[in-house]
């Protein structure tokens, strides 16, 4: 019984530790400020990471993807509230350039939209 007990706790303290991490990630990161724009470096893996990209209104932003990976579903990035829809060649960095005018969060995803990614522009 006393073992159920302490599987049980350790249980939810190994959830609740995910949970955190979880919502760590969900802040995102800052980009790199590089002369007028903010740059990300975005890998394309299973996932895009970091998925959560933190920016600044004003500036232009630049997200570099580098596709490491050779799954059909990551070979295009859209980025629909911009009308962008690029390439990502397996083994290259592609840049795509933005110019946010107003805060908000605008989703970028693959062509089946089992890659998702968010940028929040403050």
């Amino acid at each position: 019984m006393q073992i159920l007990g302490v599987v049980l706790i350790l249980t939810v303290v190994a959830l609740f530790l995910l949970w955190i991490r979880s919502k760590r990630h969900e802040k995102g990161v800052l980009g790199k400020t590089t002369g007028d724009a903010q740059v990300f470096d975005v890998v394309v893996k299973g996932v895009y990471a970091p998925a959560v990209l933190r920016a600044r209104l004003g500036q232009k932003v630049k997200i570099n993807f580098l596709r490491q990976e050779s799954s059909e579903c990551s070979r295009f990035v859209s980025f629909p509230d911009f009308k962008i829809r690029q390439e990502l060649p397996e083994g290259k960095t592609v840049t795509v350039e933005l110019a946010p005018t107003q805060k908000g969060e605008y989703a970028f995803t693959c062509d089946m939209s089992m890659y998702q990614g968010k940028l929040i522009v403050e």
